[in-house]
C-alpha cells in the first residue's frame, strides 16, 4: 500500500498551521505538539527537517519559533514529502537506480512502466502547492 507516512501528515499539518499565523507571529514546536496531540520530540524532528530543507525558518531564543520561508503557493507537496522522507520510489530498483537490485534484473517486465508512473506521480505532487492543498482540503471538509 502506498500512503503518506504519519511524519509527512504531521509536517503538512504543521505547515498549514504555521501559514495561518499573522505576519511576524511565530509558531513553536510546543504549540504544535499540544494543539495536534503529537509528541514534542517527533514534532521537533519534523520541524528540523523542514528547516533543513528550507521550507521554514527557525528563530532562536525565548520568543523564538518558526515561520514559512516562502509563500504557500511556492511550497510544493513533493518538497514536503522529500524533506521528511526523501525521494519517492515505487520500487527498490528505481530507488537504487540499478535494475540488478531486483531478482528479475534486466528481464523485468514492469520496471519501465513503474518508472513512468513514478515520474507522473512526482510531477503531480510537484505541481500541488501548499495553498492548493489547503483549498482542496477545506473545500472537501466543508461540504
Amino acid at each position: 500500500m502506498m500512503k503518506f507516512s504519519k511524519k509527512v501528515e504531521y509536517a503538512l499539518i504543521a505547515l498549514l498551521h504555521i501559514a495561518k499565523k499573522s505576519n511576524g507571529e511565530l509558531t513553536t514546536a510546543r504549540e504544535l505538539s499540544d494543539k495536534f496531540s503529537i509528541s514534542l520530540e517527533l514534532m521537533g524532528k519534523i520541524l528540523q527537517s523542514l528547516v533543513k530543507s528550507g521550507l521554514i525558518i527557525s528563530v532562536q531564543g525565548v520568543k523564538g519559533g518558526y515561520y514559512l520561508a516562502q509563500s504557500m503557493k511556492k511550497i510544493k507537496i513533493y518538497s514536503v514529502i522529500t524533506a521528511i522522507e526523501g525521494p519517492i520510489s515505487l520500487t527498490d530498483c528505481i530507488a537504487s537506480g540499478d535494475p540488478e537490485t531486483c531478482d528479475r534484473g534486466k528481464n523485468c517486465l514492469i520496471r519501465n512502466s513503474m518508472e513512468g508512473i513514478q515520474a507522473k506521480l512526482v510531477k503531480l505532487l510537484d505541481e500541488i502547492s501548499l495553498k492548493d492543498f489547503e483549498k482542496t482540503y477545506s473545500t472537501s471538509v466543508n461540504k
